[in-house]
């Protein structure tokens, strides 16, 4: 009867014993900075930029962390882009929603802001040996000193 107890209790602090290192090692997700709420690309009048009209893209994103972002950058087909980020307030345009944005700087960005990043052509900055040379459509970050880090964004669509 003691032996029946005995390897009871083995049996239970060998599987609590597991469980318990299962959940230690296990890999934690990497934490969120920000939600993107919409991708889009639009084609740039002649009136914002120089001619001939281009299209751009847009990513709409609820920031979420507790730090702000030092820099973005957008690594799509053209190349490696700076991020231009902007406070995004939605508003409706016939019936559709949109956004309007206003000047932000980037140690201003709170937890629950709403921003606009708007990859800008034009600059020179080199691509990071730390980010693969096969990614594409990831927006790339640093956050507090960070190493990159990478939100690859699956759908756009066209406006």
């Amino acid at each position: 009867m003691k032996l029946k107890h005995i390897l009871s209790l083995l049996l239970i602090c060998i599987f609590a014993t597991g469980t318990t290192y299962a959940f230690a090692t296990a890999k934690k997700k990497p934490k969120k900075h920000f939600k993107l709420i919409t991708a889009y690309t639009k084609t740039i009048t002649e009136t914002e930029q120089t001619n001939p009209p281009m299209p751009g893209n847009f990513f709409v994103v609820r920031w979420e962390g507790a730090g702000y972002p030092e820099t973005m950058f957008w690594r799509g087909d053209g190349g490696w882009l700076t991020c231009r980020i902007e406070k995004a307030h939605k508003v409706n345009t016939k019936g559709k929603p949109d956004y309007i944005v206003e000047e932000l700087a980037t140690d201003n960005i709170r937890k629950g802001d709403t921003l606009m990043l708007t990859p800008l052509t034009g600059g020179r900055f080199p691509i990071p040996t730390e980010i693969p040379e096969q990614a594409k459509n990831t927006l790339y970050y640093k956050v507090n000193g960070s190493k990159w880090l990478a939100f690859p964004v699956s759908k756009i669509t066209k406006k």
